[in-house]
């Protein structure tokens, strides 16, 4: 299981690479050439996601993944921390073959890879665009946010804005009726699975 879910992830990373790594001849790339190429990643991206999603749910029910999730919220908890969700947890937990040590370093590796691919792809993309002139910059902008999700998509989070518009990166895999404490804020999610943030008026709600 950990081998099929951090293989995907990496072949994510370098499929991703290939599609936008761009030659020495990308002036004659069209708009809609890019566009296909943006599209197609996007379409492997969600596939990936939902063939994780579907072996995370079915690890979710592992008396092993369980147990050692209730061992891990009472560590937590007795440190004063706030535990992450069992959804989270479970993803963690298979994605590092049971947080092992090789598990653990296999997982980084691929989590560089990943990073290290949206870096590189980001810098030629921009540099081809440059050449291409302004009628591109509308196009590099929309990427860039493509790109910036996808990379929060492989780490499980997705950006939420608040009534005045400011964006913020939460995981996504919060579990419905839970709160959570999160980088200074607390968050709830409800029955329907909307998030909200607390505030001094009250719990306000986020919008993706």
């Amino acid at each position: 299981m950990r081998r099929t879910i951090t293989s995907m992830l990496a072949a994510t990373a370098i499929n991703f690479g290939a599609a936008t790594m761009l030659p020495a001849n990308a002036q004659a790339q069209s708009m809609a050439g890019i566009q296909a190429q943006m599209n197609a990643f996007n379409a492997r991206l969600a596939a990936n996601q939902q063939r994780i999603n579907g072996m995370i749910q079915q690890r979710m029910n592992d008396p092993q993944v369980k147990a050692a999730y209730n061992r891990y919220v009472a560590r937590t908890r007795a440190n004063g921390q706030w535990p992450v969700s069992y959804q989270n947890f479970t993803y963690q937990y298979v994605a590092t073959n049971g947080f092992s040590a090789q598990g653990t370093a296999l997982y980084r590796r691929n989590e560089s890879i990943n990073q290290a691919k949206i870096a590189t792809s980001a810098a030629g993309l921009r540099q081809a665009q440059a050449n291409r002139g302004a009628a591109q910059i509308n196009m590099q902008n929309h990427f860039n946010a493509n790109q910036y999700q996808a990379g929060l998509l492989l780490r499980g989070q997705s950006t939420y804005y608040g009534p005045n518009g400011n964006p913020v990166d939460l995981p996504h895999t919060w579990q419905i009726n839970t709160r959570h404490q999160y980088q200074g804020n607390t968050y709830m999610v409800d029955a329907s699975g909307n998030y909200y943030v607390g505030t001094t008026r009250g719990w306000v709600p986020l919008h993706q």
